[in-house]
This record gives C-alpha cells, sequence and structure tokens, in this order.
C-alpha cells in the first residue's frame, strides 16, 4: 500500500484522537507484506514526533539522567511498524469510536481507570486500564456496536453485581484490559 493511499484512507475512514503535542492519531488494523495480521496500529505524523523528541531532547539536555531516559523512550520504547512493511489497512474492530471513550471518565484511582461496559443485551464487562485507551478487548461475539453505556469508576462482578470501584470489588471481577498497539509515523499525515 502505497504511503499516499494510506493516508487517504485513514483520514476518510478513521475518527482520529488529538493530541495536543503530536497531532492526529489513526487507530486501525492492517497486514504485514508476510500475510501477518495487527489488529491495533496508531497512525500518526512523523514530523510532529519528531518536533516532540527534538523539544524533549532540548528541554533535558543538561539534565543527564532525564535526558538518559528521554532519548531512550523516543530511540528504543515501544513497537514500531514501518508503512512500507504494510500490504493493506482495515478499520479496528477494538478502536471504540471516540463518543464511548468520552464517556469514561478520568484515573479512578492512582494510575488506573476502571468501568462496566454495559451491553444491549443487558450483560456488563469490568474494564480496567493504567493509561492507555487507543483500544480495548471485547468479550467474544461482541463488537463495541454492542455497548449500551459505561459505567465510570465501576466494577462488576456475577457475585457482587455493579458497584463502585474498591480493591475488594476489582478482586472479584474478571477484567477485560486495553490492547497493546503498534506505532506507524508517517511523513503523510
Amino acid at each position: 500500500m502505497k504511503p499516499n493511499e494510506l493516508k487517504d484512507f485513514l483520514v476518510a475512514n478513521v475518527e482520529p484522537l488529538e493530541d495536543p503535542n503530536i497531532g492526529k492519531r489513526y487507530r486501525a488494523a492492517a497486514y504485514l507484506i508476510d500475510g501477518t495480521y495487527l489488529p491495533c496500529i496508531v497512525f500518526q505524523s512523523r514530523q510532529r514526533r519528531l518536533e516532540l523528541a527534538l523539544r524533549r531532547f532540548k528541554q533535558c539536555r543538561w539534565k543527564r539522567e532525564q535526558y538518559r531516559m528521554v532519548v531512550e523512550t523516543f530511540v528504543a520504547g515501544g513497537s514500531h511498524v514501518a508503512d512500507y512493511d504494510l500490504k493493506a489497512v482495515e478499520l479496528s474492530r477494538f478502536a471504540w469510536p471516540i463518543a464511548i471513550k468520552k464517556t469514561i471518565h478520568g484515573e479512578t484511582t492512582m494510575g488506573w481507570t476502571a468501568f462496566v461496559a454495559e451491553m444491549k443485551d443487558k450483560t456488563m464487562y469490568s474494564y480496567g486500564t493504567d493509561f492507555r485507551m487507543e483500544f480495548f478487548d471485547l468479550p467474544n461475539g461482541y463488537t463495541y456496536r454492542d455497548i449500551l453505556r459505561i459505567h465510570s469508576g465501576m466494577v462488576y462482578s456475577d457475585k457482587r453485581g455493579l458497584e463502585k470501584f474498591s480493591l475488594e470489588a476489582m478482586r472479584e471481577a474478571q477484567t477485560l484490559r486495553e490492547k497493546p498497539f503498534f506505532a506507524c509515523y508517517l511523513k503523510e499525515l
């Protein structure tokens, strides 16, 4: 898939996440040229990523340990895939619409956001994440279109039902999580 075709597909079909530091981020899925399927990829501007890295390097240049951690993050952190390795791109079933994501409110406790997805068939599923909100797992047989509402700061278990988050309640719940993803930086975005 040519970079301009990739950009055109993303802009026409994917609702972008807005980030003040790195611009628009497009969540999708893709097949690599060898047939490998990646269900979760975030596409974003290569230029904006470079500008952010240079800005952070400059801010930390006199703070040796902090500078080293920032360089490590940009050089060796995360999972990346090159645009030239992509054969085809499609919508990701794990990229929940922004309208749903906006109903998930803030941190429930330090470093953890808990919520419950109530499905149209009235079943409920507990979720938890430690800051990554790009993609979420789904119970077998469901899509994000099956979500009726989100209960922020709540936990659900068969034994205890729907209740406000607590460590005790969370121990009883079977918690679905965020999904890891690859990043792909495009000159064209």
